[in-house]
């Protein structure tokens, strides 16, 4: 996938999608500092959630004030293809929870 070199000043994005479900445990995850400072420690440098009909609202805040996590969420989109080719960690669910 594109964007998952490692040189100084390239964008290294984690997008997490739950698609048109309501997964709310897997953005609750996701959304914790212990998860965003494992994700800064790793080289990554945006986190993008999309949320998709879940209740739950994710911070924006990014994890340092330096911004080496910007973080960023949204409901739905007419495409997440742009989403998933920027991306260089893509997290997502594989099925409907019972």
């Amino acid at each position: 996938m594109g964007g998952t070199e490692d040189s100084v000043g390239l964008k290294r994005i984690v997008f997490v999608t739950v698609g048109t479900t309501c997964f709310d445990a897997l953005v609750k995850a996701v959304d914790t500092l212990e998860v965003k400072q494992e994700l800064s420690r790793r080289g990554y440098t945006e986190l993008v959630i999309q949320m998709g009909r879940g209740t739950y609202v994710p911070t924006k805040q990014s994890l340092r004030e330096d911004g080496s996590l910007a973080v960023d969420y949204f409901t739905f989109s007419s495409s997440i293809a742009d989403h998933l080719r920027s991306a260089s960690l893509v997290i997502s669910h594989a099925g409907k929870l019972i």
